[in-house]
């Protein structure tokens, strides 16, 4: 840091103010009036200023309630679930009880503050306390010490930091768009390929004669225990085979009781019914778990390999052309699954299908490996740039 840069309490340059919610069973409270802004609402923010917000109170709610209206170009962070989120008011508007928010005095500009606090997510995140969240309070950000540079010159740290955080945003959203478009390439080749197949004649048949066993898991809400079998629902299914480690538990007795339905093997797809829909795994290992709201496709391996179907399925093309069911939630039935229709060649050539898709998925994963490892690097640098601004080497 500048060695004439002066350092400065926040409370001692800003009014930290707090938030507030109306009483959500009057509804003379709640009204387009004015902007209401919540963690969620900072959470969704794609840049700096924030002008709307998902719900909005009345000036008599806001009257009759501990929110206070904030002048535009006020400075807001998420005090609460989660700590960090930062943006700057375009209008004037209120926040909940969740947002912790700072209206700059003559000595700090808003935008220099700003970037001070995302830069301090960790130093935020550490002041928490509270049992059920994490909670930053009013008088602990009062007391954060922020370099207070003569303004002229924060407005310059500011307008140099913009041009670097430019242009690095301009190259994550180049690598986000390779990611984009390198996850197409499978599903492109899988296209190609049952085209063909069409056009070549293959065998086609409802998913179910070609199957073993096509099933689905309990559709009814168990009881759940700390300790016990996993109970794997569509969230759980994953690319990369099935995450252990976010699930719920259910008895021994549940369990049995599930898996005189859909008792999953070694092999067996493993197919989202609702939410990520289409979404595709297979089992490779002998846990023991049960399964909700997921399909169980069990392939008869003399008919069609599991590896083939598990290819063929994630072609989302099959699943646009499928009735969905539901209203807010939309999910596939059992029935849609079991009359799915598939194409497929003889076993020599499903073998080599394989081998070609195989070694296809390898070639993604390693490019999507690529992207990921220089988006990091590019994360990384926007935090070296911060640090050079908050330490007088910018401007």
């Amino acid at each position: 840091m500048k060695t004439n840069w002066q350092t400065k309490k926040l409370g001692e340059v800003c009014e930290v103010v707090g938030g507030g919610t109306p009483k959500t069973g009057v509804p003379e409270y709640w009204s387009e009036e004015v902007s209401w802004v919540t963690p969620k609402d900072l959470g969704q923010l794609k840049s700096v200023e924030i002008f709307d917000s998902n719900k909005k109170i009345s000036k008599k709610g806001l009257e009759k309630s501990s929110a206070k209206l904030l002048p535009k170009g006020s400075v807001v962070l998420s005090s609460r679930a989660p700590i960090g989120y930062v943006a700057i008011t375009g209008v004037d508007m209120a926040t909940n009880q969740g947002c912790r928010n700072f209206v700059c005095g003559e000595e700090v500009y808003n935008k220099f503050l700003y970037y001070f606090l995302s830069f301090n997510t960790a130093l935020l995140n550490s002041l928490g306390g509270g049992s059920t969240f994490k909670e930053v309070s009013g008088s602990k950000l009062k007391e954060i010490e922020i370099p207070v540079p003569p303004l002229v010159e924060q407005k310059k740290i500011v307008k140099a930091l913009e041009e670097k955080l430019d242009k690095v945003k301009e190259a994550i959203q180049l690598r986000q768009d390779t990611i984009a478009n390198i996850e197409k390439i499978l599903s492109a080749k899988l296209s190609e390929i049952y085209t063909e197949g069409k056009e070549k004649g293959w065998d086609v048949s409802e998913l179910e004669p070609v199957c073993e066993k096509v099933a689905d898991g309990t559709h009814d809400t168990p009881t759940y225990y700390a300790e016990g079998i996993p109970l794997i629902t569509s969230k759980n299914l994953k690319p990369s085979g099935i995450d252990f480690e976010n699930v719920k538990f259910i008895s021994q007795e549940e369990h049995e009781q599930i898996s005189k339905r859909s008792g999953v093997k070694r092999d067996d797809l493993l197919l989202a019914m609702i939410g990520t829909i289409g979404n595709v795994t297979m089992v490779s290992g002998d846990e023991t778990f049960s399964i909700k709201n997921v399909g169980l496709i069990r392939p008869n391996q003399e008919k069609v390999l599991g590896k083939y179907i598990y290819y063929f399925l994630h072609n989302s093309r099959i699943f646009d052309l499928l009735e969905l069911r539901g209203g807010t939630q939309k999910f596939i039935s059992l029935g849609s699954i079991r009359k799915m229709e598939i194409y497929f060649p003889n076993l020599k050539t499903q073998e080599k299908i394989i081998k070609e898709l195989d070694e296809l998925r390898a070639r993604v994963a390693e490019l999507h490996a690529l992207q990921d490892d220089q988006l990091a690097d590019l994360k990384s640098l926007e935090r070296a740039y911060l640090h050079e601004a908050f330490n007088g080497e910018l401007a």
